[in-house]
């Protein structure tokens, strides 16, 4: 039988080396791995997910000890280090020429109290009631790690970089010693990991080498046999890097079983990041992770500046109610019901700006989104100061993460948080707006720039009062991004050689009215353009080109439950998720932001939609998707994406403070609705 890791070196070597045979692997790569028929499926899939270009490749290759002939490891490093614009330092460089950088693979288990430098195997059940260490360490894989598939943190992290470790329970089946504490790790001039802030010290191990390198995290097991589960994440500046879901199993009479002891990564933002990607895409205010338990729970788990941690539970059957309402405030505002959109309702927001109209509006998005605010963090382990810690937490605007597993098939409604106190018992009438903000709007004042949405709002203490700045989504620039197995790294950049270019696809349906307008503003900003105006057209256009922004403004819809755009003549070939796989759209050189303006569209939730988001980011390597809570209309289309597009593409801004920018001036326009756009990427993607 033909050795796997054997046939993974040879299959690596010749990417690096046989550039023609590189050349077939982009182009089509399952026709490339098909001369190696031994290979085994999974590392296929691993190539094929992680190869992109040639410095990925060189990143697989150190990732696999596979030699990179012609190059030393110290030029491999430098060419990754960022350019400053002045001599690099020896120390910034890291390992010295020639020297394999050290190997930073992250490897868990347990350990009994009494002996915490023996690790306890992986079919070795818990006994119940009784303490022991689970533990973390980063460098050459460890005997007794419980680890699924050993993963190593991303490749670059500059060095002094210290990354937070946090471990969350689900509140059964174990008791955190010390569960508000937060170990610590950085990474050392020499590329190896030690830990600088220890949860606990075993007794006897002061000072010695396992502590220096080992995260040990007390706890004391369930007095009842069972299968039960932690969750471990790993954080730099608040970013969620990755999660790693425990699974062990309690046994009074412990016997040998299989996986008894197992860690699991579900959650990976990226495995190749280096120190300039990571900086800019700056410090996350908070990162929350929204995950499936499996048991009709979805969990919260959240972590943000000043080492906050807490984590929150709501059922399905809960949260399914408060993510309702939070769309039936916002198609109520856009049509008038709360009931999906049906052909024929008519927008609400088509004249002039009144003030009465967006009072009323803001008041039912503030009860919606205070109810759902309430509703999750009154679950923060029960803790109340920990709420109100939140709270305090988010009131400046900052960069907000909301991390979900592929699994998480509920999107929740980030921007339509409302955090500020607020009377929920009094009468609509007993409620009025902030009048700093309707100052600022009454004047045109930019309403970024006013005192509320700094964090300052002068009526915040104020019950019954509504300011805008009170919503998540006018106050912070959130992302949604979505971790997916078959998916490369979620990338924070989007690299531009030369012009910036757009590759637009639209419906020609004669009921948008707005399109040809919009189409000769979008051209205006001076982009380089693509267009087609069929799915055909679109999809071959998608094949050849290699664009930055990948923008949608079309119909779409459900068809035998899965979702759809609808692009060309009405009634025309629809664009569905497996078009994508059918014609080999993948995007290498570039990996563009896919921007979906379906207006008019029905039956398609969000959660439908993922479908659509899944198939962009898993088949064709989209950067991210950015998609909406409910139709829209057009003139929210045309409004937002001009405004969000200068911003993110000609000002360079991220794209979730592009995104907040747009939602801020359709606001300022007397339109609350810029609130109903889901940006599935990260916050901080941005045009480098």
């Amino acid at each position: 039988m033909a050795d796997s890791r054997q046939i993974r070196i040879e299959v690596i070597t010749r990417l690096l080396e046989d550039e023609a045979y590189f050349a077939r692997f982009l182009a089509d790569p399952d026709a490339a791995l098909a001369e190696y028929p031994d290979l085994d499926p999974r590392d296929g899939r691993l190539i094929k997910r992680e190869v992109t270009d040639r410095a990925s490749l060189e990143n697989l290759a150190r990732r696999f000890q596979v030699p990179i002939r012609g190059i030393s490891s110290k030029d491999v490093h430098e060419s990754l280090v960022p350019n400053r614009g002045d001599k690099i330092k020896m120390e910034d460089v890291g390992p010295q020429a020639d020297e394999e950088p050290p190997q930073r693979i992250v490897s868990t288990g347990f350990t009994e109290e009494a002996t915490p430098d023996q690790s306890l195997s992986r079919d070795t059940p818990l006994l119940p009631n009784k303490p022991y260490y689970f533990w973390l360490e980063v460098g050459e894989p460890v005997a007794g790690s419980i680890e699924v598939t050993p993963t190593a943190l991303p490749d670059e992290l500059p060095p002094k970089a210290r990354l937070q470790v946090v471990l969350y329970d689900f509140q059964a089946g174990i008791e955190q010693s010390r569960p508000d504490a937060i170990g610590e790790i950085e990474i050392q001039e020499d590329g190896t990991v030690k830990v600088v802030k220890p949860v606990a010290i075993p007794e006897g191990q002061a000072g010695t080498e396992l502590v220096a390198c080992r995260l040990f995290f007390p706890l004391r097991t369930s007095p009842q046999n069972g299968r039960y589960q932690l969750r471990c994440n790993i954080y730099y500046q608040q970013t969620l890097l990755q999660s790693r879901l425990i699974t062990f199993y309690v046994q009074e009479w412990p016997r040998r079983m299989p996986n008894a002891l197992i860690s699991e990564l579900d959650y990976v933002l990226s495995r190749t990041f280096n120190g300039r990607t990571l900086s800019g895409m700056g410090p996350t205010k908070l990162s929350i992770m929204l995950n499936d338990n499996g048991n009709g729970t979805h969990g919260f788990r959240f972590f943000g500046e000043n080492q906050f941690k807490n984590d929150a539970e709501l059922s399905e059957g809960e949260l399914t109610n408060l993510i309702k309402m939070a769309r039936g405030a916002l198609r109520k505002a856009a049509w008038g019901d709360e009931q999906p959109y049906q052909p024929g309702k008519t927008y609400r927001y088509n004249n002039r700006p009144n003030i009465d109209r967006l009072r009323s509006d803001l008041i039912t998005f503030a009860r919606r989104g205070y109810s759902f605010y309430t509703a999750l963090i009154s679950r923060l382990a029960g803790d109340t100061d920990k709420a109100w810690e939140l709270a305090d937490l988010m009131l400046k605007p900052g960069q907000v993460q909301i991390a979900s597993k592929q699994s998480a098939r509920l999107v929740i409604p980030a921007a339509m948080m409302y955090d500020y106190p607020l009377d929920d018992g009094r009468s609509n009438s007993q409620l009025s707006l902030c009048p700093t903000f309707q100052n600022a709007w009454e004047n045109g004042d930019p309403l970024a720039e006013t005192e509320c949405f700094q964090g300052n709002c002068p009526t915040y203490d104020q019950d019954t009062v509504i300011c805008p700045s009170g919503f998540w989504g006018f106050r912070h620039s959130l992302g949604l991004p979505v971790s997916i197995d078959e998916a490369p790294d979620a990338p924070s950049e989007i690299p531009v050689e030369g012009d910036v270019t757009l590759a637009v696809s639209v419906s020609t349906d004669p009921d948008l009215t707005l399109r040809p307008g919009h189409e000769q503003h979008l051209q205006a900003m001076g982009f380089e353009w693509e267009y087609a105006d069929s799915r055909d057209g679109s999809l071959e256009m998608l094949k050849q080109t290699d664009p930055e922004l990948v923008y949608f403004y079309c119909h779409g819809g459900l068809q035998n439950d899965l979702p759809y755009l609808s692009l060309g003549k009405p009634g025309s070939e629809r664009f569905t998720p497996s078009s994508l796989f059918n014609k080999r759209i993948r995007w290498r050189k570039i990996r563009p932001l896919v921007f979906i303006n379906g207006c008019h569209t029905t039956q398609l939730t969000p959660e439908r939609a993922l479908d659509l988001v899944t198939a962009f980011v898993s088949t064709s390597h989209a950067a991210g998707v950015v998609g909406t809570e409910i139709s829209i209309f057009e003139p929210i289309a045309v409004t937002f994406a001009e405004e969000c597009f200068r911003r993110f593409l000609l000002e360079k801004e991220t794209l979730g403070d592009a995104i907040r920018g747009a939602r801020l001036k359709m606001l300022q326009e007397g339109n609350p609705l810029g609130l109903v756009y889901i940006p599935y990427a990260l916050p901080g993607l941005h045009l480098a």
